[in-house]
């Protein structure tokens, strides 16, 4: 099977019983091998980037998309439980093991036929998600479960959670959404949480794309213009809370808050900026801090207002909303066919499939169940 190692479950917040994850481990993996049977991996992998869809196959074993231990719990129970014929692989997990992704792709590479530039294309898509939503999207959450889910045609799905406040943010992956490589122009195929923050600063939203030029562009100023920026802002000078709600209190203004910067990073890149946000992003050094002081200069040097609305949809509003149609209503009837036709007990798969199909069609969830 195309696995190297285990999650380690044991290692954070996301606890559960080993009863819940011997159960989870005798009825998901029947679910996922008859949908791959029957529809491929590569629309499995479309089921795992989409918050509707994921949300049904959590239901599917009586687990919450919302709950971090609910997703720790399934991820883990794939990767140990991976057939074969499946052609998936599974990398990354919670806190350090989410850096193993490369490791794990190299592993498997020769056993999935992937190519040496297949490859890198899946550690470079690993890399550049994580640091997406650890460092251009700004929301107040952070990052500690990473999973990629992979085929042989080097198609993938990225899962990650994030939490704050003890409250969890799912952000969604799909290759197929990232044209052209572009990992930083509203690249997530859903971000779901438990709440918006008051205040986020996501480059990657269409409305902050002139920050994402600016940003090049002031690094093309001289290293001490730039050493001479103060965070405060005087009494005189418009404010960007101005720009967002009022009434509310809660989240420090991202771009008014203390900033620790890597100047060495700077400096090394300065004078010649990369081509693109992107690249910009890919830079080691290029962290969250210094990303948002140079959102800071764009204000001040360039007159660049941010957007900082938080985007994301509630986890509640996924149950009240119900589901969209299109591809995602397709494959999440898709799905209950494959309940229906798997090798469950009879009994088991038409309790499932019958359960599944009122969430579908808005007549009930009982989540916890």
């Amino acid at each position: 099977m195309f696995r190297v190692g285990a999650i380690d479950l044991g290692a954070g917040p996301p606890t559960f019983s080993r009863a819940a994850y011997l159960e989870v481990s005798s009825t998901l993996p029947a679910i996922v091998d008859s949908f791959i049977g029957y529809f491929g991996s590569s629309e499995f992998l479309e089921l795992l980037s989409n918050p509707w869809t994921f949300r049904l196959l959590c239901r599917s074993v009586n687990l919450n998309n919302d709950d971090a231990g609910s997703i720790a719990l399934m991820v883990s129970a794939m990767m140990n439980n991976a057939k074969r014929d499946w052609e998936i692989s599974v990398a990354g997990g919670l806190y350090a093991k989410r850096f193993t992704v490369p490791e794990t792709v190299e592993k498997v590479a020769s056993a999935m036929g992937l190519s040496e530039k297949q490859v890198d294309w899946l550690k470079y898509s690993s890399r550049m998600t994580a640091k997406v939503d650890d460092v251009a999207v700004q929301d107040g959450f952070r990052l500690w479960l990473h999973v990629i889910v992979f085929n042989t045609q080097a198609e993938w799905a990225v899962i990650q959670v994030a939490s704050k406040a003890g409250l969890n943010r799912l952000y969604q992956w799909h290759s197929g959404r990232i044209s052209y490589s572009r990992f930083t122009v509203e690249p997530h195929t859903g971000v779901s949480s438990a709440m918006r923050s008051f205040y986020s600063l996501d480059f990657t939203l269409k409305k902050n794309l002139e920050l994402q030029k600016g940003c090049l562009e002031i690094l093309s100023y001289p290293v001490s213009r730039l050493r001479s920026i103060k965070i405060g802002l005087s009494s005189k000078q418009t404010r960007l809370s101005d720009f967002t709600r009022e009434g509310v209190s809660g989240d420090v203004n991202p771009l008014t808050a203390p900033v620790r910067v890597n100047w060495a990073a700077i400096t090394n890149i300065a004078g010649s900026p990369p081509r693109s946000f992107e690249d910009l992003l890919a830079v080691r050094g290029i962290g969250a801090e210094t990303l948002r002081f140079l959102a800071i200069c764009c204000h001040r040097i360039l007159g660049i207002t941010p957007y900082l609305e938080d985007v994301a949809i509630l986890f509640s509003e996924l149950k009240e909303k119900g589901p969209p149609g299109g591809r995602a209503y397709q494959i999440m009837w898709d799905l209950i066919e494959a309940v229906r036709y798997s090798i469950l007990s009879s009994d088991k798969s038409r309790s499932i499939a019958s359960r599944l199909e009122l969430i579908v069609e808005g007549k009930g969830d009982n989540d916890g169940g």
